[in-house]
């Protein structure tokens, strides 16, 4: 069998993957369509679920996951045998991720039970998970150097990631979540410069809001809110050359809404923290470029959790782990 063949044959063999969200908005479903389509997988067959109703319109606050998840399982359930991966496109430990995972755990037990297994695997992952092992992977093995203070072997402030999402409310909730993932909770002797995570800021808009307010206004608080974002990872080690095209002013604080620019951010990567975000990468990226110079700015990643969920699941179910 040439190399050619063997990836024909692996595109013919589908990978079906259930896009889950656990909110009632069927426009918030719909804008996810042609992101994840546009990936291009070869053989990516894709399904769309949205909560039923009555259910949680707009997921504002980790009771409203909590509650969307008791609302929305029973009407997973019977869709489980059908599909191979599962994406919960709400940006919070949701506890979908963990109840799917039993309960595919459970399917892929019964039908395995007395051969060699693999064959009736099934994935899932929730688009906040995807989206922070995929910024630890885009920062690069200077993560992980041995370090004194905020800076590693050579000197370098830590590369690190942080979050834009909606209410002030997930400022704090992310923060303990993604803190939780990494095995470093809040009683961690992990200090803040040391941390490859620098934390969340909130555009002060829910979900819904992204959608219904004015795209100018919406842009504008997406913006701030980036800003923000890389002044918590503000350095002082970098300096910026006279003769460069990058503008130094203010060192605002991280709460200033009009914050301008900052010399250097150790934030390399940043997530969107709702599948609601879908299309404001842009404003973002023009944030870090008035923020951080042309060349800085269009270094950063800018990491879409639905486009990340996709492509850790689809990979996961080709390889057959």
């Amino acid at each position: 069998m040439t190399m050619a063949t063997a990836d024909e044959e692996a595109s013919t063999t589908p990978v079906r993957i259930l896009i889950i969200n656990p909110n009632t908005s069927q426009h918030m479903t719909a804008a996810l369509v042609p992101v994840v389509e546009g990936l291009g997988f070869p053989g990516a067959q894709y399904a769309f679920f949205t909560s039923p109703t009555p259910g949680i319109p707009s997921i504002n606050s980790p009771a409203d996951a909590a509650r969307s998840a008791d609302i929305c399982l029973p009407h997973l359930l019977p869709l489980l045998p059908h599909h191979d991966c599962f994406l919960v496109a709400c940006y919070s430990q949701h506890p979908l991720v963990a109840r799917l995972k039993a309960e595919c755990a459970r399917l892929t037990a019964a039908a395995t039970r007395g051969s060699g297994g693999g064959g009736a695997r099934k994935y899932v992952t929730g688009i906040f998970e995807a989206s922070v092992l995929a910024s630890l992977a885009l920062l690069g093995e200077s993560e992980w150097k041995p370090t004194t203070g905020g800076e590693d072997v050579s000197g370098e402030p830590r590369p690190a990631f942080g979050i834009v999402s909606t209410g002030k409310v997930w400022e704090e909730a992310l923060q303990n979540a993604v803190q939780e993932f990494l095995g470093c909770p809040a009683t961690s002797t992990m200090t803040a410069a040391k941390s490859p995570f620098v934390g969340c800021e909130t555009t002060g808009l829910n979900a819904s809001e992204l959608h219904d307010l004015p795209a100018d206004e919406v842009r504008r608080k997406m913006m701030h809110a980036t800003k923000r974002l890389l002044l918590r990872g503000k350095t002082d080690t970098d300096t910026i050359n006279s003769s460069s095209t990058e503008t130094t002013t203010s060192r605002s604080s991280p709460g200033d809404t009009n914050t301008d620019t900052v010399l250097a951010s150790r934030v390399h990567a940043i997530c969107l923290g709702c599948a609601g975000m879908v299309g404001l990468d842009s404003a973002v990226r023009t944030a870090c470029v008035e923020a951080l110079g042309e060349d800085r700015g269009k270094a950063v990643y800018i990491v879409d959790g639905v486009k990340a969920g996709v492509g850790a699941l689809y990979g996961l179910a080709r390889g057959g782990f």
